[in-house]
């Protein structure tokens, strides 16, 4: 595939840019953002899961995370803040760390390895493969 070639994958076109046999794969997702949640919907998940009544403020912003992977498409995602992402930062991909919130808005696919931030607003998303450094 030559360098920052263009691949459809599942109706949506992504830049893929291989980086060589020994470094991390990069590449572009187009903008999809984050779905909103209620907040009376998160109050009642919330409070079921802390088994305590859970109130948000009445102007809290609540978004879900995404549904698949940039790179591949995989439905097989999971929070950069899950118990099984044990990397630590001097591990995780610089472009998949983000030094305000952690790991706090970062995904991992557990099929391709890919890691990305996932922004809350509609914005180009930039995946890299596997999601640590090589």
């Amino acid at each position: 595939m030559p360098l920052g070639a263009w691949v459809r994958v599942l109706d949506r076109a992504i830049l893929v840019m291989p980086m060589g046999d020994h470094e991390n794969e990069v590449g572009t997702a187009p903008p999809r953002g984050r779905p909103k949640l209620g907040r009376q919907d998160t109050e009642r998940r919330l409070s079921s899961l802390a088994k305590t009544q859970i109130k948000l403020p009445a102007n809290a912003a609540v978004t879900g995370g995404p549904s698949t992977c940039p790179a591949c498409a995989s439905t097989n995602v999971i929070w950069g803040c899950a118990e099984e992402q044990t990397r630590t930062r001097e591990e995780v991909h610089p472009l998949v760390w983000d030094d305000e919130q952690w790991m706090a808005d970062s995904f991992i696919c557990r099929d391709c390895q890919a890691g990305w931030i996932e922004p809350d607003e509609p914005e180009t998303i930039t995946w890299v493969r596997p999601y640590w450094k090589v």
